[in-house]
C-alpha cells in the first residue's frame, strides 16, 4: 500500500515541483508597493520603482511586465509586475539601479478608498501631488 501511494503521489510531486522551478526561474515577480503620489484629480496613482541599471551592451533586462488596478467602492488594489532576465553575478557586486515611475490609472477619482498592494494587501500609504489639496 505505501508503495502504491508513493508511486502515485510521484508524478504530482514532481509536476508540483518543476512548475515551482519554472516560475522562479522565469523572474516574474510582482513588486511590494509602500507609497504612492496621487494627481490633483485622484484619477492617477504614480509609484516610483528603482530597477536594475542597464547591462554592458545598454539593454534592460529588468522590465516592467504587468500592472494591477482592480478597484471597488471602499478600496483600490495596485500592483506592479517586474521580469528580470538580467544574467546572475558570479560574485558579489554593489547593485545601482534608477528610478522608475509608473502611472497607474484609476477609473474613478480615489476619493478617500483605502489603497493597497496586491502583494501583501497592505495599505500603501498615499502622498498628495506637489499643487494637490
Amino acid at each position: 500500500m505505501t508503495v502504491s501511494l508513493v508511486s502515485r503521489l510521484s508524478p504530482v510531486l514532481l509536476t508540483g515541483l518543476t512548475t515551482l522551478a519554472l516560475t522562479a526561474c522565469s523572474g516574474l515577480q510582482w513588486q511590494d508597493i509602500n507609497t504612492a503620489t496621487l494627481s490633483e484629480d485622484e484619477r492617477t496613482l504614480t509609484v516610483e520603482l528603482v530597477l536594475a541599471s542597464p547591462g554592458d551592451d545598454d539593454s534592460q533586462c529588468e522590465r516592467i511586465t504587468d500592472t494591477e488596478v482592480s478597484e471597488s467602492p471602499s478600496q483600490v488594489i495596485i500592483g506592479i509586475q517586474v521580469g528580470n532576465s538580467c544574467p546572475r553575478p558570479g560574485k558579489a557586486t554593489l547593485a545601482v539601479g534608477y528610478v522608475r515611475f509608473v502611472k497607474l490609472k484609476l477609473r474613478q477619482p480615489l476619493s478617500g478608498r483605502t489603497v493597497l498592494d496586491n502583494t501583501r494587501h497592505r495599505r500603501v500609504e498615499i502622498n498628495r501631488s506637489p499643487g494637490g489639496s
